[in-house]
This record gives structure tokens, sequence and C-alpha cells, in this order.
């Protein structure tokens, strides 16, 4: 069975991960130290003990000139010349082979030949001060046994002294980085326990509420302004859907009932050509329906944004001029005038399908609610922040608390819905400009005049705005 640490039971801020990560750096802090340790300990302590084993085998090369097969008794008048000198902590020890003391300041049963390191009995020091000894032992060829040693008291209070301060800083390696992780973890839990709340007050329906920031600039701060932009999306939408139902309920109740009109009327008229109007009828009123759903299904589609994988280099420049051309008589057969600007070689990615419905939705838009003999511009720039589209009527234009009513669906400026649409042009071509990645405004086409008209601009993100002609 897996196990989880800490157990469920356990307080939760151990279970977060500022703590685990502190955790995981005091360790690695820790092992860091174990190997500072372990280098300085052997290093120091090493070299030390190569000086006196160097001091060690000198004095022993002075008092076996010959070696092993140096006589005891020669040993011996070394041994005292040596310490008639006084040397400083130097110690001696000549014993027979019988184990009798034949010369020396050390009286101790000798150990066995080989380096060693002694420590001072429970009675006292083998000098004031000394704790320890570093020896060496030698059996001589007649028997005789040699012991040369030297104060080892410093390497053995350098060694309490190394252990020690590693313990310390060991301590508080990890004393610290526990600290530091909980209080990292508080702060992160508090932070998460903020975002918690905030998730519940939303599930509960309360769509305004959105993700505190503390204003740092963190982690934590850049995914709570990316949730909260979520959560504007999702509240936007949810408002629109409220909207959306009531609009399409109310444009689709008009047409159904006038077909149920006119198949009532047709039912009770015997003439058969009248059955037959009623038939071109109820299915001019099943055509509008299904171009209301159409208009809806298209709709969705690019705001899911499916139609990027279609993306492909597009020669605006030609797109607009064939558009401008095709609506053109169109206009002057409606009384306006379409005029145009559109420079060539101006290029951006994108759907030309897509791109097509955008400007033809924009153009008919304007034939249509510009009102009698409108003047319509379309003019194409290439500038610094890409491709730059505007389209500007001298129409009565939008009141500025009226645009993003425009914009929503079934947005229509009309309460009564006399004219002809679902208000659903401006809102789809502004969807297709978002699945672009270009910026769509509103405003007025002459600020200030009787009939302000409306301009539509349209920023096309900067790339391969232009190529050559």
């Amino acid at each position: 069975m897996t196990r989880r640490w800490p157990a469920p039971g356990h307080p939760a801020i151990l279970r977060t991960s500022g703590v685990r990560l502190a955790a995981l750096g005091a360790a690695v802090a820790a092992m860091g130290a174990v190997i500072v340790f372990v280098v300085i300990y052997y290093g120091t302590l090493g070299s030390l003990r190569q000086t006196l084993d160097a001091s060690v085998t000198n004095e022993i090369g002075e008092i076996l000139p010959q070696g092993t097969a140096t006589p005891s008794a020669e040993a011996a008048g070394a041994i005292r010349a040596a310490l008639a000198e006084k040397p400083f902590r130097i110690f001696y020890a000549l014993a027979g082979p019988n184990g009798a003391a034949l010369a020396g300041n050390l009286r101790l049963p000798l150990p066995a030949p080989g380096w060693h390191t002694l420590d001072a009995p429970h009675a006292g020091g083998f000098a004031p001060g000394v704790t320890e000894l570093r020896v060496l032992v030698i059996r001589l060829r007649d028997g005789a046994s040699l012991l040369v040693g030297v104060d080892g008291t410093m390497i053995h209070r350098l060694n309490a002294l190394i252990r020690r301060s590693f313990l310390i800083g060991f301590g508080l390696t990890l004393s610290l980085g526990l600290v530091a992780g909980i209080g990292f973890g508080r702060k992160a839990l508090a932070r998460v326990n903020a975002v918690s709340l905030a998730s519940r007050e939303i599930m509960a329906g309360d769509l305004s509420r959105r993700i505190p920031l503390a204003g740092t600039g963190d982690e934590f701060d850049r995914l709570a302004e990316t949730v909260n932009a979520m959560l504007d999306r999702m509240q936007h939408l949810m408002e629109n859907l409220g909207a959306v139902g009531n609009d399409i309920a109310h444009d689709l109740r008009s047409p159904l009932a006038r077909l149920r009109e006119t198949l009532e009327l047709a039912q009770r008229d015997p003439d058969p050509a009248a059955a037959g109007d009623a038939i071109a009828e109820a299915i001019a009123q099943v055509d509008g329906a299904l171009a209301l759903c159409g208009a809806i299904l298209r709709l969705a589609q690019i705001e899911t944004g499916a139609r990027r994988a279609s993306f492909s280099d597009i020669d605006l420049s030609d797109l607009l001029d064939r558009l401008v051309e095709t609506y053109e008589t169109v206009a002057e057969e409606a009384g306006h005038n379409l005029v145009a600007h559109v420079p060539r070689s101006l290029s951006i990615r994108g759907d030309a399908q897509l791109l097509n419905q955008m400007f033809a939705n924009l153009i008919e838009n304007a034939m249509t609610h510009a009102g009698e003999a409108a003047r319509i511009a379309l003019v194409a720039v290439a500038a610094a922040a890409g491709v730059v589209v505007r389209l500007e009527d001298d129409g009565p234009g939008i009141a500025p608390e009226q645009r993003g009513a425009a914009l929503r669906r079934f947005g229509r400026l009309d309460p009564a819905r006399h004219r002809p649409g679902y208000g659903l042009g401006l809102p789809l071509s502004a969807a297709i400009a978002e699945l672009h990645d270009a910026a769509f405004t509103l405003d007025a086409a002459a600020p200030g005049a009787d009939r302000p008209g409306l301009a539509v601009t349209l920023v096309f993100p900067a790339g391969d705005a232009s190529r050559p002609g």
C-alpha cells in the first residue's frame, strides 16, 4: 500500500509544496555540510597527523642509526642523551625482551609494533596537559622494543572542535531550513486557502468573485491574473447566454408564428393556387429560421478557434479588391457610394473564407444601417502595429453607450426589431477578428457631427504585413 507523507491527519501546512521544497533544500544543504565536514575533517587531521608522524620518524632515525639492527644498549644511550636535552613533549620507552624497562621517560606496557594513538590513563595524563600520544613501536633484532611518541593532544582537541562545529552548523542549517519552509508553507497555504474560498464562492453562483492578488507579482499573482481573466470571460459568456436565450426565442417566435399562420390559412383555403403560395411562404419562413441557426453555429465554431488549423498566407489586398468590386454595383443600385483605397502587397495569415465573410458583413451592415445615399469608405494601410483596415460611413452611427450591445449576440439597437436581420453581423465579425488576433473597435467616423457615422477599425497583428508586389 502506498503511504503518503505526512499522513492525511497531520497539519495541512506539512503537506504544502513550500514545506516539502524547504525540507528538500535543507536536506541538500545538510548533505553539502556533511561533504564539507568530511573534507575539512580528514584534510586537516590527516595533515596534522602526517606532521606528527614525520617528527616521530625523525626521532627514531636518530635513536636507531642502524635501524632495527641497532643494539638495545646503544639505543638506550641515545635515549638518555636525547632526554638530557629536555625535548618538548617527546616521549621514549625502551623495554628488553622480557618487558623490563631499559630507558625512557614513559612507563607503560608497550603495544604491538606499528603506529598507535594512545589515550592517557584515567589516573592522569602522560605529562601536564598531554592527554593523547601519537606513537610508533619498533621491535629490534635483539628482541627489545622501542616506543617513540609525540604529543597528540592537539589532534584530539581539533577533532572535538571540528565535530562540535559541524553538529552546531548542521543543526542550524536544518533548523533554519525547516523554519523557512514552515514560514513559506504558511504563506503559500494562506494564498491557496484564499483561492479555495474564492473558488467555492464562484461555484456557489457568485460569478463576480475574483481570486485576490497579493501585489508581489510572483507566480501566484500571475496564475491569479490568468484565472481572473478566464472568470471575466466566463462571466461575460454566461451573461450573454442568458440574453441570447431570450433573443433567440424572440427572433424565432416571429417566423414560426407567421409560418403557423400561413399554414393555417392554406388549410382553410381550398384553392390549389393559394396552397402553392402558402407552401412557398412557409419555405421562406423555414429558410429564415435555418439561416438563424446556421449563423449561430458558425459563430460558435469561430469562437472555439477550430478554424485556426486552416490558416494560410492571405493576399489581403486582392481579397478586399474583389469584395469592393462585387459590392460597388450593389451599393450603387441601393443609392450608396462605395469607395476604397487599398494599396498593393498587403498580406496577413488567416482563413480567406472567414475574412471574406467578415468584410462582407461589415459592408452590408453599413449599407443597411447608414441610411439613404450613404457614403461608405474602405481604407487599408500597413502600419507599425500591423495591417489596419477601416470601414467608415456617414450614417447616424452608434452611440458610445450602445456599442457594447451592438457587439452582443442578437444585440438589436431597434427594440421593436422592425429592421431585417438577427443582430449577428457585428458579433460574427468581431468573433472572426478575435480568431485572427485582430483588434476590433467601433467609434464615430466624424465625432461631433449631426451624423457622426460609424467607423469599424481592425488592426491585424504585425508580422508578414506586406510582401513585394
